[in-house]
């Protein structure tokens, strides 16, 4: 085990990212951690040296020196084990792949998009467009005498297709 820490943090990041409502807590948890560090990094990362041979000469009681530089020397403080950074580097891997195959799917998108406003800008203007050209460009949204629609001429607004109209009977 070792004591580890992180040294300094970039706070700036966060602090974009957060909502409004959101940036008391990270100003409280900024002062807790950067507390906790203070005092973490005040302690030494090992245990003082001691002058045993200065203690061996001036104390009189045999083997009294000797106990003490056995049980210091041997004492170690256990440190919690590690048990996250393993898996926050394997999620740090899999969002990577995740950020690339967005990536990849986003400059498809901007091909496609950017072919589309080509196609677009290739048009012939509106003011010089007749019925004809907007028919043989937009045939789905163009006025089919074969099919006539009801005002607004929007989808949800027409009959059912099962509706006849006009099928002669009496009245």
């Amino acid at each position: 085990m070792s004591r580890r820490a992180i040294k300094a943090i970039n706070w700036a990041p966060l602090v974009e990212r957060i909502p409004e409502s959101e940036k008391t807590t990270l100003a409280v948890f900024k002062t807790k951690s950067d507390q906790f560090l203070r005092r973490m990094t005040a302690n030494p990362e090992a245990a003082p040296k001691i002058d045993w041979a200065y203690y061996k000469r001036t104390i009189t009681t045999p083997g009294l020196v000797d106990k003490f530089q056995k049980e210091y020397e041997s004492l170690t403080i256990p440190y919690p084990p590690d048990n996250y950074t393993a898996k926050i580097e394997a999620e740090e891997k899999e969002t990577l792949v995740k950020i690339e195959e967005y990536l990849r799917y986003a400059d498809s998108q901007i091909s496609t998009s950017q072919q589309e406003i080509d196609r677009i800008k290739g048009l012939l203007p509106i003011a010089e467009m007749t019925l004809e050209d907007f028919k043989d460009m937009y045939p789905e949204h163009a006025f089919n005498p074969e099919k006539p629609t009801m005002w607004p001429h929007t989808p949800d607004s027409q009959p059912p297709d099962d509706i006849v109209y006009g099928s002669g009977g009496s009245h």
